[in-house]
């Protein structure tokens, strides 16, 4: 709350699908809720973050040094990353206000940035992996609209192809159920037939979209690796990392694939090394797990030549400032940021202002279903039309 009585809230999603290097969520642990509670992470903002802001001005990068300095952890355990990012986010949203910006415009200022880009939207068409109960290893299966120049235009193609998956599926019998992202989870075969479906529904609607589109997978291979015999449970065979990038080399000569990410597992670094430069110039290699938004495992891939996109989500490395420091880092080393959502996601926007006020490549908010995944391809929708507004007014 500011001295005018203006509030700025902030809700913090949390992850399914989590890799070993994000920073800590603190839960409360004990019988109630079984153990998800955040009553603990609460009483760190009241009696910890609280007092020490009270009074002050917001200044966002200040005070989440100051946090950091209280928290005193490599991985945020005392007082939490969810603790840490519900205030980072709102003093960013405070800060903005008083300045009588948008949270986009004040995230471009702190990046160095005269100009905002809007991302290039990935939708989840189809949920597998620990995102949905069904057989299928990958993660997300989503599409890309290509040589669409808005971002409306991008979404409106979307939806209709969504919306065309969705008769296709009925039509065979499949359920039309959603996953935890909002992408279809129904079952299939195989992740290739998966694949097909996407296809035929591609190829049925492609009088009625504008552009074209291209397919990206998450494959989320830590969630299927075993790090003492180091191999890929791929649903009944046992796979090396050899096998796994063979059969991403044979689906992307099969497909349309733009993008792969988590190919390999966050601990598989050998491997990685070797599926990017399998891949180089020809497929769009997204690094999550192994990066987990954390600018020195960042900048030790970077070395390494390792990935050549990286996945952006605040809540696994608990502050904004941090975020932007990963976001910098990979712009400055020609990676590509991607701002991505949670499979626990809420109705909060703030990944849209900040894939806007970073003039990411790419956002990945979910599927076109479910009101926390609209919400942000909603406020793109508007950022877009204030932009336009903006210029024609000039």
């Amino acid at each position: 709350m500011l001295e005018d009585g203006l509030i700025l809230s902030s809700s913090v999603p949390s992850g399914t699908s989590c890799g070993g290097h994000e920073a800590v969520q603190l839960r409360d642990g004990g019988d109630r809720l079984m153990g998800q509670g955040v009553l603990t992470a609460i009483d760190n903002i009241d009696q910890i973050i609280a007092p020490a802001f009270r009074g002050k001005e917001p200044d966002i990068i200040t005070m989440d040094i100051m946090m950091l300095e209280m928290d005193g952890t490599e991985n945020k355990s005392k007082l939490g990353a969810n603790a840490m990012l519900a205030v980072s986010m709102s003093l960013l949203k405070a800060q903005a206000a008083i300045e009588a910006l948008e949270p986009f415009e004040l995230i471009a200022h702190l990046c160095g940035q005269e100009s905002v880009a809007l991302p290039l939207p990935m939708f989840n068409m189809i949920n597998g992996g620990a995102h949905a109960n069904n057989n299928l290893r990958i993660q997300e299966f989503l599409v890309v609209p290509v040589n669409v120049p808005s971002f409306r235009g991008a979404m409106e193609s979307a939806v209709v192809l969504y919306h065309e998956l969705e008769k296709l599926l009925r039509k065979n019998n499949k359920s039309i159920a959603v996953g935890d992202q909002g992408g279809f989870a129904s079952d299939f075969k195989s992740d290739t037939e998966a694949l097909d479906y996407l296809m035929q529904a591609i190829d049925l609607c492609k009088d009625r979209t504008k552009g074209s589109f291209v397919l990206a997978l998450d494959v989320a291979a830590s969630q299927f690796y075993d790090s003492t015999t180091k191999k890929y449970d791929w649903n009944s065979l046992s796979m090396s990392s050899d096998q796994m990038i063979a059969f991403y080399e044979n689906i992307s000569n099969k497909y349309p694939i733009y993008s792969i990410e988590d190919g390999l597992s966050q601990d598989d670094w050998d491997g990685w090394r070797v599926l990017t430069e399998t891949f180089i110039n020809k497929v769009q290699l997204v690094g999550d797990d192994i990066f987990a938004t954390n600018a020195l495992r960042m900048w030790q891939a970077i070395e390494n030549n390792i990935a050549t996109a990286a996945i952006i989500k605040p809540n696994q490395t608990g502050t904004v400032t941090e975020t932007l420091q990963a976001i910098k880092l990979c712009k400055e080393n020609g990676m590509n940021i991607i701002v991505a959502d949670r499979s626990g996601e809420t109705n909060d926007t703030f990944i849209a202002d900040l894939a806007v006020g970073a003039s990411a490549g790419h956002i990945k908010a979910g599927g076109l279903s479910r009101g926390e995944r609209m919400a942000k391809y909603n406020h793109l929708l508007r950022i877009e039309d204030e932009l336009v507004l903006n210029m024609l007014g000039a």
